[in-house]
């Protein structure tokens, strides 16, 4: 099953597009799902939802993306409840840019998961980078967003890699959809409700995905659950502590 897993409209600041367009684009693109996470905004995402209905192809699932002190952080919880609707995780950006792990840490008390979007892409505030290193509570690392160039690609893969954590692709659109369709994330089981978003994005085998043109496509390959290695990750060891199952990914890999 192919998701674009990160998905916005126009409830986030500086996005033009609209969760119909959105869909359109991803069910002739042959995509069976889209998560929409908008910016640091959730309270009106049944509306995403209710325009959903008209796309009887496509599961639709709701995250947020939140800034944070060290990058760009996606959180996904169980329920599409008063956690997103009355926005009870504002809390921690109410007024300042919140702590990575803080958020992690609100999520995975919520039973939820958090993946880092574009960890290498420099043109963030407070960017990732090799910070990524001494995350011990993520679920996954973005590692197909066309956000970024191949280089940012390939480095957020590598610490994916490293640190046994799976890997997703988004189209992340703001003034166009060109790119939806273009970058997903292959889940082996169908998904259809946000609960079992979640627990695939725990527990199930997934990776990223970069189809658009025929000559282009990559994925990020599958390889069997094992222990991580302890070298490799752009030069870093990942810290003994903290969370969570782990996958190990093998380098992106031509898909024909």
């Amino acid at each position: 099953m192919l998701i674009d897993l990160h998905a916005k409209s126009d409830l986030s600041k500086g996005v033009s597009v609209t969760a119909s367009q959105v869909l359109s684009k991803a069910s002739e693109a042959g995509l069976q799902g889209v998560a929409f996470c908008d910016t640091l905004t959730t309270s009106r995402c049944r509306s995403i939802l209710e325009t959903a209905e008209d796309y009887p192809d496509l599961s639709v699932f709701i995250g947020v993306e939140i800034p944070t002190d060290r990058g760009i952080l996606l959180g996904f919880v169980p329920e599409v409840d008063s956690f997103y609707l009355a926005e009870e995780w504002r809390w921690l950006a109410y007024k300042t840019t919140p702590s990575a792990q803080a958020v992690m840490e609100l999520f995975e008390s919520k039973n939820g998961v958090v993946i880092a979007a574009r960890p290498y892409d420099l043109s963030i505030p407070f960017n990732m980078g090799d910070h990524i290193f001494t995350f011990d509570r993520l679920g996954a690392v973005e590692a197909f967003s066309p956000r970024v160039g191949a280089l940012q690609n390939n480095f957020a893969l590598e610490a994916a890699t490293f640190m046994g954590l799976g890997t997703v692709g988004g189209s992340d659109p703001s003034t166009d959809v060109s790119a939806v369709g273009d970058f997903a994330t292959f889940f082996e089981d169908d998904i259809t409700t946000q609960r079992q978003l979640v627990d695939a994005l725990r527990e199930s085998e997934f990776w990223a995905v970069h189809l658009g043109d025929k000559s282009q496509r990559k994925t990020s390959r599958k390889s069997s659950r094992r222990k991580s290695s302890s070298k490799g990750g752009r030069g870093r060891r990942r810290s003994s502590k903290g969370g969570g199952r782990r996958r190990n990914r093998s380098r992106g890999r031509r898909r024909d």
